[in-house]
């Protein structure tokens, strides 16, 4: 009777301990779980706040670019101007200001969290703005080394540049607006239905 007294009591008290860990184990997923969705707030918010402000960047920029485009489109055949002169007399050329902090980091540290059609959003918005990155970078190569030049063929070739440029432009404030839409990022977003 000792002995079954001893048994029982044992199993008692390692059911207190199981019992224990599970509600510890419990208690830490919950944590967990809730700083996840924690963090997936903040930095969706920081995201959000970094696209809106790149879209109006972008915006503002495009609109300067389609409006030295259709001056480049009605000079392009004067020779009187050297293209330097005709983008500076024209308002000149800007590059948009993209921020993409919060999403790189987000992206390679904690991706996981995240649905695959977020994530695929999210690495298009990077792809564009890379895609837009290198557009730019081939447009003013070729304006600083053309920048004395007049001939019609310079012009149009600047203005394909240009155009694809815009295009890119174009492109990357499609999938802003994509992002920014979605359904499924508005329970993060503080526009969004909470």
């Amino acid at each position: 009777m000792k002995k079954r007294s001893q048994i029982v009591s044992f199993l008692r008290e390692i059911a207190i301990v199981v019992l224990g860990v599970l509600i510890a184990v419990s208690v830490s997923n919950y944590k967990e779980r809730k700083d996840n969705e924690k963090y997936i707030e903040q930095t969706l918010l920081a995201i959000e706040n970094e696209i809106r402000l790149s879209n109006n960047e972008v915006d503002t920029v495009l609109k300067k670019h389609v409006k030295l485009f259709e001056i480049l489109e009605e000079q392009i055949e004067e020779k009187d101007q050297t293209l330097g002169e005709l983008v500076a007399n024209s308002g000149g050329f800007q590059v948009a200001s993209i921020k993409n902090v919060s999403l790189r980091f987000f992206v390679s540290n904690k991706a996981e969290l995240l649905d695959f059609k977020l994530i695929s959003q999210l690495l298009d918005i990077e792809l564009q703005t890379n895609l837009l990155s290198d557009k730019v970078k081939r447009f003013a190569d070729f304006a600083y080394e053309h920048v004395n030049d007049k001939e019609e063929e310079v012009m149009l070739k600047f203005a394909y540049l240009l155009a694809d440029v815009i295009d890119g432009e174009q492109t990357l404030l499609a999938s802003y607006s994509d992002f920014l839409a979605l359904e499924e990022n508005k329970k993060y977003l503080k526009d969004g239905t909470q």
